[in-house]
């Protein structure tokens, strides 16, 4: 190891967050400067800390110990301690632990680092929130998914067989005709706004085609109704190894965004680009209008799925999500996910 990267691990151990001592044998080798100041701060016994430890560590290589929990603990490539601290200062008690992590078992040296429950707590709360966020999004899929199906399969279906029924009442009567194939006529718009509906609430393209060929019907089905060039620019490659999750979130982010500049842009072009990189995949949805103010802008639009929806659905995937609006210089709503890299993009590589 070259002394240059000997410098740069010794100054990354002293500047970590985690407050972490090295301990060999009862005596402390290194202290890093989140540990210092959490000592210092809460006038702690490192003597007490390190023999919590030992006692600890004596416990779990008893032979006679016998505690419900001990297979358990032969699972974990650390253990952990929990312990209260007494906050002078502020008149609270304080929950910690103390998780010591065995570096040479030969010369007894061993990590303990020193961590607040509360962080823990609320990263744990976090993480249920994101899993409470992923839940009722896939259940509400799933729900679109059940509801499309009954508007084409059912309702749709009705519909046309009506169509049908009124061309059989047809008998030459030059009048009657004339108002059967009216109503036929306004059938037809109905069953076409069903249709639509259908597609609208879920693509049946996305489950069975997947992402691409999804964002590919939307654009051709978009196109018509607007001026606006919609250009769909593919770098993806294969996708099939990314989540139902993550594709559907992808999907109505692209839906959501083109729909709102549609309606709110001005613009003349809009462009997406789905691009797979070597660990992730990344869309862009960019277009040309006239832009807003994010900081005085209270809202985009007032669908269902929103920015702040959009920006929940991403981060409950461990995604990232940047809406980026100038006035006058249009708007960028990016998101990215990262994945495992299953099989080397074809295209794009980073």
């Amino acid at each position: 190891m070259k002394n240059s990267d000997s410098l740069w691990i010794q100054k990354n151990f002293l500047d970590s967050p985690d407050a972490t001592l090295i301990v060999k044998g009862d005596k402390v080798v290194i202290v890093n400067n989140a540990a210092q100041e959490l000592i210092h701060g809460l006038n702690l016994d490192v003597n007490y800390l390190i023999q919590l430890v030992q006692t600890d560590m004596a416990e779990n290589q008893s032979k006679t110990n016998n505690c419900f929990n001990c297979v358990v603990k032969e699972t974990m490539h650390h253990n952990s301690i929990p312990i209260d601290i007494m906050d002078t200062a502020q008149l609270q008690k304080l929950t910690f632990s103390l998780d010591y992590y065995l570096i040479d078992d030969e010369e007894d040296v061993y990590s303990i680092v020193i961590r607040n429950n509360a962080a823990k707590d609320r990263l744990k709360n976090m993480e249920d929130n994101h899993d409470i966020v992923r839940k009722i999004n896939r259940t509400q899929e799933n729900e679109r998914k059940r509801i499309s199906e009954d508007l084409h399969d059912s309702v749709a279906q009705s519909v046309y067989s009506s169509i049908m029924t009124l061309n059989r009442m047809k008998t030459g009567d030059t009048q009657q005709d004339k108002m059967i194939s009216q109503v036929q006529e306004q059938l037809r718009g109905t069953l076409s706004d069903i249709k639509g509906l259908a597609v609208d609430v879920r693509p049946a393209v996305l489950d069975n085609f997947g992402l691409t060929a999804a964002i590919h019907a939307l654009v051709k089905r978009m196109q018509p109704s607007t001026d606006i060039e919609l250009d769909f620019i593919d770098r993806s490659g294969d996708l099939s190894f990314l989540s139902d999750d993550i594709q559907t979130t992808l999907y109505r982010i692209v839906q959501e965004a083109v729909t709102n500049a549609i309606k709110h842009s001005e613009a003349e072009t809009i462009v997406i680009m789905l691009v797979a990189h070597k660990n992730k995949i990344s869309l862009e949805v960019i277009d040309d209008g006239i832009g807003f103010n994010m900081y005085t802008k209270d809202s985009y639009n007032g669908s269902s799925l929103g920015m702040i929806n959009m920006n929940e659905r991403v981060k409950s995937l461990n995604g990232y999500f940047l809406v980026d609006s100038k006035k006058d210089e249009g708007t960028t709503i990016t998101a990215e996910f990262p994945y495992e890299n299953i099989t080397e993009p074809t295209k794009n590589e980073d």
